[in-house]
């Protein structure tokens, strides 16, 4: 008969999550994970299976977390330009205040293994079209109330908050001129 865990798996995960978005995938060891995370290596393995599956449930922990956040900003009864100019100006000061300078896991996830890892370039296709979907559900809103102009493709204005918004995340953990990130995504907002 199993033994009852004697540690809180949720935030065991945020531990490892941490120490995999601080050193990446491939620069965490499993002795890392397990000091980390304050557990012996067999409740790790146990609870968690091996370091790739970890890292999946850790990566898709940050993921959702991040959609709901997106999805509760875009639910606000505020203007659909100020509703993205919030998410983006967020996300900018997200990454210029953490000490760390981490950026974003997704980011760092996508860079280092999604060119090597298929699991890893499937979790961050969902992503795209996660986020994408949000950011189309949001242009759709502001085209209907007329705050968008309604002859613009709402797929290809989503790609191209994406794509600044994933942008902004890689520029803001080098430069931290949060004036000038800011300014920059208000010409993202603006164009729309």
């Amino acid at each position: 008969m199993a033994r009852p865990k004697k540690f809180d798996e949720a935030a065991t995960l945020q531990k490892a999550l941490q120490v995999f978005w601080k050193k990446g995938y491939a620069g965490t060891s499993m002795a890392d994970l397990v000091k980390a995370m304050e557990i012996n290596a067999p409740s790790l393995y146990d609870t968690y299976g091996d370091k790739q599956k970890l890292f999946l449930t850790a990566l898709q922990t940050y993921l959702r977390s991040q959609h709901d956040w997106m999805n509760d900003v875009s639910t606000k009864d505020i203007p659909v330009k100020e509703t993205i100019r919030l998410l983006l100006n967020t996300l900018v000061e997200d990454t210029l205040n953490d000490p760390e300078k981490k950026g974003c896991f997704m980011v760092n996830t996508v860079t280092e293994l999604a060119n090597v890892d298929e699991k890893i370039l499937a979790v961050a296709a969902d992503n795209e079209k996660q986020v994408q979907s949000i950011l189309q559900n949001l242009i759709r809103k502001g085209q209907a109330n007329g705050e968008i102009s309604s002859d613009k493709n709402p797929e290809i204005l989503a790609a191209y908050v994406f794509t600044n918004l994933m942008g902004v995340r890689v520029v803001a953990a080098t430069n931290s001129d949060k004036k000038l990130l800011h300014a920059a995504m208000e010409i993202v907002v603006s164009s729309l």
